[in-house]
């Protein structure tokens, strides 16, 4: 509670910035291309947020995630980095299935990457992130439904140079990097960078006796730019490779007598008091997992003038492959055992074309897009004639293999015993065909030198194809099992289902099953800003964004018809109407600057990914709902002297659902949630300070920052785990983090050393209780990280 008093106080006491830069002269010249037109930052109508090459260092961040909480609204969940979720301003969905899209767009020099298997690298020689806030739709066009960030990486320079890092820490701590810049001649340059980063992990899984919560990958991306007269071309070729072992899942049931012994359905006082703290008990998984990607990615980008304007062309070609097999029981029972597979491979070719102009009185832009990508998905559920048996006792029936294997042990079968058990694997196999193509314009019309008018809208047309094939499940084991003494029992293979945890998919797409559907969309934008002098600038504004619809993945159609009752397969577009009003203000005579907004939203038929039950086992599909929201962005910062700089922000949001229902397969409501809250906490801040000074030896800094959210609201759906409260365990509860970093760098700053400690406090949460055995009384939980303290050695030329 007094963290969550200082932070506030701190934000509002200073109206501190995220810290965009921290030198005083830097303040006014942070270029940015939000609007795809290089600007001022502070000339930009519009809620953002940059983060430098400086911000990314001072605590230590290898990718987006590392980042979470110091853009107050914006929201990463990377437990998986192959699922990645990004919310801004409380609009965050789950990226499961193919067929679904995340609403934030992520761009890295110009080209979409939200799709799950790149959405989340590695920074490779990164220049900033421009994180704007609310619909971007008729700029940045493909799924910016909530907002965009935008990811710039630095171009092959004219100068030869080389830096290097070494990270060395906690967990056994190993991360690397190396710059290398050559012109090779007055109007050609080349450039190469490499990326390593790896920990051995901070969780000790006693059901294997190796550890979790670690991650291994490298990096490179190797980049050419030739200059030709007034215009230039740049190629830039990236690969990643990830392999580490899947993310750690904490049971709480650890009393061998639950859940089937107390658990009735309903997640009461009852049973929940025997829930033990995630983060006391021993982590003990019977399946450590896996967890990988091979990225490849090529861009090459056109610049020219031409008849007084600018043309310019980016081409991106991205294909990927991504792996996740992880426990998803929490435990070592083979009665509850259940481990899932999403493997995932795609392909995407992206085409753009820009032409742009400005004079006295117009600033314009016009492009025509294309994007185009083939995804396949493996959904895998492996479970064990033990869970089944469960999951039979739990429906009210009978534990029908117990019952088997023990009369047959009690007959004398050699090799089979009462408490044998079997693996059980089915698998689902999807594709999706993604084909997008839009066209837009937006133009700035100076009214007056004072004010302006920003006029844009994008219109997009996007078409999906669909395929769905679930195949009988494969248990070799139970096979062999019953052709050698099934018949003693006058029982083989044919007696029992093809699919147990698919069978309602396996009923309706045995064989392969395509539909297809298009969807378009006008995607506008209004903006008017004024300059009531030089240092301060009004705008408001209202835009749209839009993001195509989709298919279920789990919920395959009838094969003779396009739909059926209570199961149609695909939902339509999400379109978000955002108004906004802000201010931006440079104090010069007290070195500050303060930014505001006021922003309102409803949103229509956000994708959302939800767990419910299609067969015995509850899969991930979509739940779509309606949402409203309204809220306040603050930022800003302070110069106190030349050697102290404040920073910081927040985010006040009232989030509510306005229309949430959820179906049985007849059809009927069994879940409401209108008016109710979405769950985004009210308010997420941060702020800090960052310290230099010069001393004989060189110039020594320090930077301390932190982040805050309040509590998670809870609805009636949410409550009894999200905002759980038992003696032993707490769940949604307000998180702090904060982070320290001391660096000294030598006089002509060529090299220096730094000491960086993440989470100072060693500050622990449980950051979600659920699972896919949610539903069965033994929930599972993702805890976050302890302390991790490093030391970074860097050089350059």
């Amino acid at each position: 509670m007094n963290a969550h008093r200082t932070v506030i106080a701190a934000s509002l006491a200073t109206a501190f910035l995220t810290p965009s830069a921290y030198a005083a002269d830097e303040l006014q010249s942070v270029v940015v291309t939000a609007q795809s037109r290089k600007q001022l930052v502070q000339d930009v109508p519009m809620t953002m947020q940059v983060l430098s090459t400086k911000d990314i260092e001072a605590v230590g961040a290898k990718d987006l995630a590392d980042l979470n909480g110091y853009i107050p609204g914006l929201t990463v969940d990377a437990i998986e980095p192959t699922q990645p979720a990004f919310g801004i301003r409380g609009v965050q969905a789950g990226d499961f299935g193919i067929a679904t899209d995340s609403p934030v767009g992520i761009y890295v020099d110009g080209v979409y990457t939200g799709k799950t298997g790149g959405a989340l690298m590695n920074f490779i020689d990164v220049q900033r992130i421009e994180v704007i806030k609310g619909p971007q739709g008729t700029l940045f066009g493909r799924n910016s439904a909530a907002g965009a960030i935008a990811i710039t990486t630095n171009e092959p320079g004219k100068e030869l140079d080389a830096a290097a890092h070494v990270k060395l820490g906690r967990f056994n701590r190993a991360n690397a990097d190396v710059m290398m810049n050559f012109p090779i001649s007055d109007t050609f340059a080349a450039r190469f960078v490499a990326v390593r980063a790896g920990s051995e992990g901070w969780a000790d899984n006693t059901a294997t006796g190796k550890k979790s919560g670690g991650d291994k990958d490298w990096a490179t991306r190797v980049s050419l730019r030739k200059d030709l007269g007034d215009a230039k071309l740049v190629f830039a070729w990236e690969h990643e490779n990830m392999e580490q072992y899947g993310r750690p899942a904490f049971g709480v049931i650890k009393n061998p007598a639950l859940p089937l012994g107390g658990y009735q359905g309903v997640y009461d006082a009852a049973y929940t008091a025997n829930f033990v703290n995630p983060l006391d008990a021993p982590l003990a998984n019977d399946q450590q997992g896996s967890e990988g990607r091979l990225f490849d990615g090529a861009t090459l980008r056109f610049e020219t003038p031409l008849a007084g304007m600018t043309f310019s062309s980016t081409t991106a070609y991205r294909r990927f492959k991504t792996h996740n097999f992880t426990d998803n029981d929490g435990g070592a029972r083979n009665d509850l055992y259940l481990s899932t597979l999403d493997a995932k491979r795609a392909h995407s070719f992206q085409q753009e074309f820009k032409l742009s102009g400005k004079n006295d009185q117009l600033d314009w832009i016009a492009g025509l897009s294309f994007y185009h990508n083939n995804e396949h998905q493996d959904a895998g559920a492996y479970v064990t004639t033990g869970t089944l048996d469960t999951l039979s006792v739990f429906a009210g029936g009978d534990a029908n293999f117990a019952t088997l294997f023990g009369g047959l042990a009690a007959a004398g079968i050699p090799g089979i015993a009462a408490d044998s058990v079997f693996s059980w694997d089915e698998t689902h196999y999807s594709d999706v065909r993604t084909k997008s193509a839009s066209v837009y314009g937006d133009t700035i019309w100076h009214l007056t030198p004072q004010t302006n008018a920003t006029f844009g809208l994008r219109y997009t047309r996007d078409k999906k194809r669909m395929t769905w094939y679930v195949p009988g499940r494969v248990s070799p084991q139970l096979d062999d099992f019953l052709s050698r003494f099934g018949a003693l029992a006058g029982l083989d293979a044919s007696s029992f289902p093809s699919n147990v945890i698919f069978a309602t998919a396996a009923q309706l797409a045995s064989s392969p099953v395509t539909r297809e559907k298009e969807w378009s969309d006008w995607s506008p934008r209004l903006v008017l800003d004024h300059k009531l002098n030089k240092d301060t600038l009004l705008f408001a504004s209202v835009s749209r964004g839009y993001q195509a619809g989709g298919f279920n993945i789990f919920t395959p159609p009838n094969p003779s018809s396009t739909t059926r009752t209570g199961q149609d397969p695909s939902f339509e577009p999400e379109k978000m109407t955002n108004f906004e009003a802000g201010v931006k203000l440079a104090l010069p005579d007290i070195r500050a600057t303060v930014n505001a907004s006021l922003f309102a939203y409803k949103f229509k038929n956000l994708q959302d990914i939800q767990l419910y039950s299609v067969g015995t086992v509850p899969t991930y599909n979509v739940v779509s709902s309606d949402q409203k929201a309204h809220g306040l962005d603050v930022d800003g910062r302070i110069r106190v002297s030349p050697r102290i700089t404040l920073f910081g922000g927040f985010e006040y949001i009232d989030q509510t659902y306005t229309r949430y229902q959820r179906l049985d397969a007849d059809g009927n409501v069994t879940l409401d949630l209108g008016g109710q809250p979405v769950g985004t906490p009210r308010l997420t801040a941060m702020a800090g300070i960052n310290l230099n000074w010069e001393t004989a030896s060189g110039r020594a800094s320090v930077n301390f920052q932190g982040t805050h959210a309040t509590a998670q609201r809870c609805n009636s759906d949410t409550a009894a785990l999200s905002c759980l409260r038992t003696a032993t365990l707490k769940t949604g509860t307000a998180q702090s983090k904060f982070d320290l970093r001391v660096g000294w760098d030598s006089p002509s700053a060529r090299y220096g050393v730094a000491l960086i400690i993440n989470n100072v406090f060693d500050q622990r949460y449980v950051q979600s209780l659920a699972g896919q055995t949610e539903q069965y009384g033994a929930p599972y939980a993702n805890i976050t990280p302890p302390r991790a303290i490093g030391v970074e050695f860097r050089a350059s030329m």
